[in-house]
């Protein structure tokens, strides 16, 4: 019996350069949350405001990696990218200790998927009394700690105790060992790609 958790959806501006300009990702976020984020608003506005209002060229995804692309932007380790999956694998690489997570408030939508809201997370991942690397290691925390919610509230209501974590995200080893100890611990069996990769590259295996 399959169940889903997702992300609320994250608006992103110009979406076919997203992943290759985190900033634009980050700015839609502080959009979202009636946040000014100065570094952002100098690269994007006043034009690329007025096609977010109006919903022009701005889609919503749930894809998480937008998520750390953003993340990656508002603590200041990449605004703009020169190959796939730089911004995420440089906040990675920033952590250090673990650190508390921030709480995601977690609800059901009326198609029953179990929603986590990112937008705490922008004003943490824009405290600058906290360094670039607690912010990072934050983040994953916090990533982590959201899925292990979502586990929780889909074995309360539908008895799965089984989880398989896919998706070019759980390549980041930080995330990925942050999630299965937490699921472990909570009495999940935890599934991870093994034979084929983790992330799309496994894709055409199924069709």
């Amino acid at each position: 019996m399959a169940a889903r958790g997702k992300l609320q959806a994250i608006p992103v501006t110009r979406g076919e350069r997203a992943a290759r300009e985190p900033w634009r990702s980050a700015l839609a976020l502080c959009w979202e949350c009636d946040e000014i984020w100065p570094e952002g608003e100098d690269l994007g506005a006043p034009l690329l405001r007025r096609a977010f209002d109006r919903g022009v060229n701005a889609p919503s995804t749930t894809a998480v990696g937008r998520l750390f692309d953003a993340a990656a932007a508002l603590i200041g380790v990449c605004l703009h990218t020169s190959y796939e999956g730089e911004a995420p694998m440089r906040l990675e690489a920033l952590c250090e200790d673990a650190v508390p997570p921030v709480a995601l408030p977690l609800a059901r939508d009326a198609m029953g998927i179990w929603r986590t809201d990112w937008a705490p997370l922008v004003a943490a991942m824009r405290d600058a009394r906290r360094s670039a690397a607690v912010r990072a290691a934050m983040f994953h925390s916090s990533l982590a700690q959201a899925l292990y919610a979502q586990a929780i509230a889909i074995r309360e209501h539908t008895g799965v105790a089984r989880v398989g974590l896919g998706g070019g995200v759980f390549q980041n080893r930080v995330l990925t060992e942050h999630a299965h100890a937490l699921l472990t611990s909570g009495g999940f069996e935890v599934l991870i790609p093994e034979r084929l990769p983790v992330n799309d590259a496994a894709i055409s295996y199924g069709s």
